[in-house]
């Protein structure tokens, strides 16, 4: 778990204090950042669905990035007047963007509001931001710092928290006046693959041209786990970088996609199984093996998160067409632990 700390601080020189949602905010920062001419164009791409309650803080917190957004983006997955509204009103003035019927995840309306965006404006950078989280003011202005000093860095990524509307946001606390980064590989996000956020990363428009080219953008039928789809595949080809820095705070709620348990580790199997396909094409038989043995464990994680939600019948259907067609014998062994009452493990399945 990320500790708690330091939100929207940058450097040991007190500059400039704002009031984030309440929260005073020192906002702290390198005057060589001022000084630098070539400022990065950043675009905003928030995709929208039923989120009324929390997207107005969202937006909220995109006004009042230190460096601001060359253009925000709100692409709404299916009609919604309420919503439209709501974000059409908003100060921030972002363009709105409504699909005609919603497509059951974020990947699409990402995918869109980003061709949206660019065919209007001149952009260096895209950042996806979900429609519930707060990014810290400096947010903006790091990542500009960071994409500056890493020329060839086609991702940036900074931490964050987990935060639910229970909790009151953080109070900043002092930080460094060096800013750490370190380049990270496909290894080191497998391991934590939560520590990597649309919301708290950006990836530049150029490499993102290429991926299109190699797999596509954000996988449009994933409902779950389309940026983790896509960020093995920037990682795989590109130098990314990431740093301590906490650069906001990740809603947790009853409402948000991860919140069932079974179809995010469904969706993850078959992500795995689009990254087999992938890295097969591409001659890669280590890294096609690798996700097909992860699709596996993802298939029983779901079955398990089956189970323990109440559908018992399900998750034992599901486990036994594994055990007989996808010949998984680890499939007996979780039903067996699931059928005699073994305490649910916090590991892999």
């Amino acid at each position: 778990r990320i500790n708690r700390q330091s939100f929207g601080q940058y450097s040991d020189s007190w500059n400039e204090k704002i009031v984030w949602h309440g929260v005073p905010t020192i906002h702290l920062y390198h005057e060589a950042i001022m000084e630098t001419k070539d400022r990065t164009r950043f675009g905003v791409v928030i995709p929208a669905f039923e989120c009324a309650l929390t997207i107005g803080a969202t937006l909220d917190a995109v006004a009042a990035q230190v460096h601001a957004a060359t253009a925000v983006i709100v692409v709404l997955d299916g009609p919604d007047p309420e919503l439209e509204e709501i974000v059409a009103g908003h100060s921030q003035s972002p363009e709105v963007l409504v699909l005609p019927k919603n497509t059951g995840g974020p990947g699409e309306p990402r995918n869109a509001g980003m061709d949206r965006i660019r065919a209007r404006h001149e952009l260096d950078a895209i950042w996806f931001l979900d429609a519930d989280d707060i990014p810290a003011p400096a947010f903006l202005k790091v990542m500009d710092d960071l994409l500056q000093r890493h020329a060839s860095a086609a991702m940036v990524v900074v931490n964050h928290i987990n935060w639910s509307d229970s909790d009151p946001l953080p109070e900043p606390l002092a930080f460094s006046s060096t800013l750490e980064s370190v380049e990270f590989d496909l290894d080191w996000y497998l391991k934590q693959t939560g520590a990597v956020l649309p919301s708290f990363s950006v990836i530049r428009t150029r490499s993102f041209d290429q991926l299109r080219k190699d797999g596509g953008g954000f996988h449009p039928t994933l409902t779950n786990n389309q940026d983790y789809e896509l960020f093995v595949r920037v990682i795989t080809d590109f130098e990314c970088v990431r740093t301590p820095w906490v650069g906001g705070a990740y809603r947790v709620h009853e409402a948000s996609i991860s919140a069932n348990q079974a179809r995010a580790w469904d969706c993850r199997r078959r992500a795995d199984l689009e990254l087999s396909d992938w890295f097969k094409r591409r001659g890669a038989r280590g890294l096609e093996k690798r996700f097909l043995g992860s699709s596996r464990t993802a298939a029983r994680r779901s079955a398990k998160e089956s189970w323990y939600a109440g559908r018992k019948a399900f998750a034992a259907s599901a486990l036994l067409r594994r055990m007989i067609w996808s010949l998984d014998p680890k499939a007996a062994v979780v039903l067996f632990r699931l059928v005699i009452g073994v305490k649910r493990p916090s590991g892999r399945g």
